[in-house]
């Protein structure tokens, strides 16, 4: 199976997942404003509900290093891990790259799985240890399930895709988390994107559940100028596919001017076709900041 031979209506699974999304968006947290950090929503039509808030753990992550583990060990990060679900949010992401799968396992244990939301990726190109890259997606999946102590993932996605044409290189890899969603070891898969052409090649692929991508109003850290990747995010936000929105603060270039931070809020959830707004954190003091900031949208904005 490759994305070019599934057709739309094979995609959509006819109108039964087309009520699984309208669904989905009907049990949005009651009373939460729009861009509330605890909003509930749909990553479109895959059935996964989450908050509009993610908790990121790879902040500069690459070789199974990340910041938050750097600065406060794994158990340090398993706290703050937890003292993020404390606070409400549901969604942390993760990657094989960023060597955070322990300090998750730790800091969600005893918490029941259906209560928050799980996102890893494979790494593709580099990251972690030779022998592990080498590894198929199904496999990788597999060591995940273990390393994160879990039954399932929410959602794998292949890592740092750059090149265009990945739908037909990657088939073998798109194969093998296609076989573990059928198996019930994953509920969706997707990648995250690091060029605009990638990017672009999704929409394309009906393969694609859920899309990762670089967004914020100022271009920073991002794939290309914010007016030619927000149609582009519209157009697999209108096809029923999950978006998750990273570099929302520019790799926090600008996480300390409130108003530059309000914009870039308001301009992911304004847009309609960001779900969730993944932001790397390395703190709860930063997650605070965060939560305030978004509770505080409107106010920033007019000031």
């Amino acid at each position: 199976m490759t994305g070019a031979n599934v057709s739309r209506r094979e995609f959509l699974g006819g109108g039964a997942a087309a009520l699984a999304f309208d669904g989905c968006a009907a049990a949005a947290k009651p009373g939460a404003p729009r861009g509330d950090p605890f909003e509930r929503v749909a990553l479109g039509v895959t059935g996964i509900v989450t908050t509009r808030l993610g908790f990121g753990t790879g902040i500069n992550g690459w070789n199974r290093s990340s910041a938050i583990v750097r600065n406060h060990g794994a158990g340090g990060a398993a706290k703050i891990i937890r003292g993020a679900y404390d606070r409400g949010v549901r969604f942390f992401d993760a990657a094989d790259a960023y060597g955070t799968h322990a300090a998750l396992r730790d800091g969600l244990k005893g918490v029941p799985r259906g209560g928050y939301v799980l996102a890893t990726k494979c790494a593709l190109y580099g990251g972690v240890p030779a022998d592990d890259l080498k590894q198929g997606a199904g496999e990788a999946v597999d060591r995940f399930l273990r390393e994160l102590g879990t039954d399932y993932i929410d959602i794998v996605q292949l890592h740092c895709l750059t090149d265009a044409a990945w739908p037909r290189k990657l088939e073998a890899q798109m194969e093998a988390l296609e076989k573990a969603k059928k198996a019930g070891k994953i509920r969706a898969h997707g990648c995250s994107f690091h060029s605009l052409p990638a990017l672009k090649a999704a929409a394309a692929t009906p393969w694609l559940d859920v899309a990762h991508v670089r967004i914020n109003p100022f271009g920073r850290n991002m794939d290309g100028k914010p007016e030619e990747v927000m149609p582009v995010l519209k157009r697999l936000h209108s096809q029923g596919r999950g978006v998750i929105g990273m570099k929302i603060l520019g790799e926090g270039a600008f996480a300390k001017d409130p108003a530059k931070v309000a914009r870039s809020i308001a301009y992911a959830v304004d847009s309609g076709a960001v779900d969730v707004l993944n932001v790397g954190f390395a703190s709860l003091a930063e997650l605070d900041e965060m939560i305030s900031r978004m509770r505080g949208r409107g106010a920033a904005a007019a000031g």
